[in-house]
């Protein structure tokens, strides 16, 4: 095609007009001009959310890595809230689920239960029928004499926290049958009672039941020690009030502690791995007690080693920089509900599961509102009843939402979405 004047004008004023253009426009004039490609991508990169895929550990878990035009489309999708659910376990019994996923697997626990589900690159499947039935069941455990409270996934074991305060190291095996979960080592006494909370890194496991929290050595000194030894070593760290969720920063040389602000006690605290000093400097007024605005933290999420995105009972998401020392941005629910988990692109986006009518949020950082709005079932939206999602996670494709009762997938890949 020959020169314009439309491709002669400064890139800035290129800028604001494509930027009133939806992502359908800026495909179509991308494959005008090869310098209108390079600036329509700058564009999409820069407003997408979800889809940017810009972060090592996002990118990681992504199946598929989008191409350029599917990352257009899903992105769509996602703002636009054009999804397909889909259904891929019901418990008859009512649990308190937990996700963690893989490019390759998604991990699920609820009462005795523990499942690997097998996740595929739907954008392949022939047709969306066929992608319904992908998901297979890799590996399935059933325990009788306790449950399942949370897991971590680190280097090649799972670790796992359980009702009754004990931990066990699981490793991957291949058997006859197929791959299978294996006891690499099972130690009671850990904790007195249920754990609520637990991560690790290849230098540390750390796990939290009512007010205590123990530090512990290693997953490789964890497999290799005796029970006995295991339950009584590390070091412990007693608070005032009873742990909800912790998590270990990306350079696994501190950790975040959240609690459930019952108390006088502040509920969140940074804590140094090496010499448990308790950093209670974050500057913040908090509201404690019984009420529904109670300032108790459910869940959190490091997006960097500076950065912690929190929520919980008093309805906002909040955004803590360890630089500055207090809360540097708040995001409110419109409804006034508990915000019970939060997970992150480690860019701009958030995700959040809502205490009512099983309701998923997105939201964008660099926005005040939220952007979408997600309902497992749409019955439910018209309904501001107590039914929560406990835990999610999610890739630039799919988002899985657990409840008390379901785990289901929403699919955001389908180019014919409705």
């Amino acid at each position: 095609m020959t020169d314009s004047w439309l491709d002669n004008l400064p890139e800035e004023i290129l800028l604001e007009i494509f930027d009133y253009c939806d992502v359908i426009d800026l495909l179509q004039i991308s494959q005008v001009y090869e310098r209108f490609n390079e600036i329509i991508l700058y564009i999409i990169n820069n407003r997408s959310i979800v889809t940017n895929q810009v972060s090592t550990n996002f990118r990681k878990i992504c199946n598929p890595i989008l191409s350029y035009d599917n990352k257009c489309i899903v992105s769509y999708n996602w703002q636009s809230g054009k999804y397909k659910p889909n259904y891929i376990k019901y418990n008859e019994e009512t649990v308190m689920p937990w996700l963690q996923m893989t490019k390759d697997v998604l991990w699920w626990c609820g009462g005795k239960n523990f499942v690997g589900i097998e996740r595929k690159d739907q954008l392949t499947q022939n047709n969306w029928n066929e992608s319904l039935f992908s998901h297979n069941l890799k590996y399935s455990l059933h325990l009788m004499s306790k449950g399942f409270s949370k897991f971590v996934l680190c280097d090649n074991f799972i670790i796992s926290g359980h009702s009754d305060g004990s931990i066990i190291c699981w490793s991957d095996t291949l058997s006859e049958t197929g791959p299978r979960l294996r006891i690499k080592k099972s130690l009671k006494n850990v904790h007195s009672s249920y754990i609520y909370a637990i991560d690790a890194t290849s230098r540390n496991v750390i796990s939290a039941s009512d007010n205590t929290i123990r530090i512990q050595e290693s997953i490789s000194t964890l497999a290799e020690q005796s029970a006995n030894d295991y339950s009584t070593s590390g070091n412990c760290i007693d608070i005032k009030d009873t742990v909800q969720s912790l998590a270990i920063d990306p350079m696994g040389t501190k950790f975040a502690v959240g609690s459930g602000g019952w108390t006088d006690f502040p509920p969140l605290h940074i804590i140094d791995i090496n010499t448990q000093y308790m950093n209670s400097s974050m500057v913040r007024e908090w509201k404690h007690g019984a009420q529904w605005y109670v300032n108790g933290i459910l869940d959190m999420v490091w997006d960097n080693p500076h950065t912690l995105l929190t929520c919980g009972y008093d309805s906002n998401i909040r955004k803590w920089d360890l630089r500055a020392g207090k809360c540097v941005s708040t995001w409110e629910d419109p409804d006034r509900a508990t915000v019970y988990c939060i997970s992150s692109d480690y860019q701009y986006t958030m995700i959040t599961g809502m205490e009512y009518s099983e309701k998923a949020v997105l939201w964008d950082q660099r926005q005040r509102n939220s952007v979408q709005v997600y309902y497992l079932n749409p019955k439910l939206a018209s309904r501001q009843r107590s039914n929560p999602i406990y835990s999610l996670r999610f890739d630039s494709s799919h988002l899985y939402c657990a409840t008390d009762k379901k785990l289901v997938e929403l699919n955001f890949s389908d180019q014919n979405n409705n």
